[in-house]
């Protein structure tokens, strides 16, 4: 013990050193360069254990080294509230999101009082509905009931080749290229399918266990999986319309 306590005085010794006053004077007009913060009306996801590694973990994961967007939220006694945002990548389709959205979507922390900063999420095109009367030969692709069921127009071409293109783009990704973190309910996402296909999709819905509900936009079935099967959509597969037309009789 004697010789650790030893140990630690070198260290201190060698790694500390007095300021000359003049130097002291001149350091004096610099203020804090480090701001403590916190983000904002965020709390652990188990109040009585308070945060855990994971929670931590998770945060270091999405913030990393890279600089982030900071939000001012607030200011508490000793601390300024803010919110985190991962800045925008290559793509001009992709929504910086929100740590704090992030960190409760992946359960580590939960909102007590959320303040809604209003964004719009990135939504596809409508479809083009045609006219009134025109007969055009269509597939029904999906049945949800006998008043709500999706077409496809028989002559659209389009869907075959966003197809292609879809599986030749992002079955050449690497695991982590267009990666999703906090998805946003109502947004355009490129989604795998059950079958290991990729198609266009639109988050519907967040049932927890860092799944997502998503609806395919070209065929207008719903799906309930991981966020790992989610893609940030690239702008050239993002400018067609939805595929499919909806009836619904109500």
């Amino acid at each position: 013990e004697e010789g650790t306590a030893e140990s630690l005085l070198n260290n201190v010794n060698d790694n500390l050193r007095k300021v000359e006053e003049a130097v002291n004077v001149e350091l004096s007009f610099f203020a804090p360069q480090a701001v403590r913060c916190s983000l904002k009306d965020l709390v652990p996801y188990n109040l009585t254990e308070g945060w855990s590694e994971e929670a931590k973990a998770e945060f270091c994961s999405v913030v990393g080294s890279a600089a982030v967007e900071m939000r001012p939220l607030g200011q508490d006694r000793d601390s300024l509230l803010v919110d985190l945002r991962k800045a925008p990548m290559e793509q001009s389709t992709d929504v910086p999101f929100s740590v704090r959205e992030y960190l409760v979507f992946v359960e580590v922390a939960r909102f007590y009082s959320p303040v809604t900063l209003g964004r719009r999420p990135l939504m596809y095109y409508p479809p083009v509905y045609p006219e009134a009367s025109k007969e055009l030969d269509a597939v029904v692709c999906h049945i949800n009931n006998l008043s709500d069921f999706y077409i496809q127009l028989v002559d659209n071409m389009e869907s075959l080749l966003l197809s292609a293109k879809l599986q030749d783009c992002y079955n050449a990704l690497s695991e982590d290229k267009l990666r999703v973190y906090c998805p946003v309910i109502g947004q355009a996402y490129v989604a795998r399918f059950e079958d290991e296909l990729w198609y266009r999709a639109k988050v519907i819905g967040h049932p927890g266990g860092r799944k997502v509900e998503v609806r395919y936009v070209d065929f207008g079935n719903k799906q309930i999986l991981s966020v790992s099967d989610l893609r940030k959509i690239k702008d050239e597969f993002f400018a067609l319309p939805a595929m499919v037309r909806a009836h619904q009789n109500t």
